[in-house]
């Protein structure tokens, strides 16, 4: 329970630090980015190169698309 609680941690202090969100609407994104981040540190996974795949697969068929799924 200590590693998710540590890994939630991050989207408590932002939330309480942005004032929340007025919405479940307008806390999906933040939260939907936090979890990409929090996914890519154990994985020693580069967050900007992560994100930067899947623009380049919309534009060249060469690249794939990312997964978040750890290598087995």
């Amino acid at each position: 329970h200590n590693l998710a609680e540590l890994r939630l941690g991050l989207g408590v202090t932002q939330r309480k630090v942005c004032g929340g969100s007025l919405s479940l609407e307008l806390f999906q994104h933040p939260a939907n980015l936090l979890t990409v981040i929090q996914t890519c540190r154990p994985q020693a996974l580069s967050l900007i190169e992560f994100l930067d795949q899947p623009m380049k697969a919309m534009v060249h068929s060469a690249f794939h698309t990312p997964s978040l799924m750890p290598l087995p």
